[in-house]
């Protein structure tokens, strides 16, 4: 059964395309604005509301490669390790493993804060560091 796909997920999925200046994290193929060949790919799955949102444990891949990525686990996570610093690492593994409802994230105070990041690194290329 597919996830759905809500608010927040399309402007979190914008915001790590911009974020990745439209670019394959993996193969480095770069494409148009609003491609739909290039995915917003996370590390731990849309499932978990505790992560879905973190910039940190998302990065944007292809279709092939993410394809390729959802094959060979271990290649995910040397990528994700290789962009992420160990800070960064040690937070989505800490609120992987807390338990936080939809109701908890999914709120209009991060839906206005999520569009306000997407806007700053289309205008201007700034990521909002948490």
């Amino acid at each position: 059964m597919a996830i759905k796909r809500t608010k927040w997920d399309a402007v979190f999925s914008d915001y790590i395309r911009y974020r990745d200046k439209w670019t394959c994290q993996r193969c480095g193929k770069k494409y148009p604005e609003k491609s739909s060949g290039l995915h917003c790919s996370h590390f731990y799955g849309r499932r978990s509301w505790s992560t879905r949102i973190e910039p940190c444990n998302a990065m944007a891949i292809c279709y092939s490669c993410h394809i390729y990525l959802g094959s060979n686990p271990y290649e995910h996570i040397e990528l994700w390790e290789s962009k992420f610093s160990r800070k960064e690492q040690n937070k989505i593994h800490k609120l992987h493993a807390t338990i936080i409802r939809k109701k908890d994230v999914a709120t209009q105070e991060n839906y206005l804060k999520l569009k306000e990041d997407l806007n700053a690194i289309k205008d201007y290329g700034l990521v909002n560091k948490p």
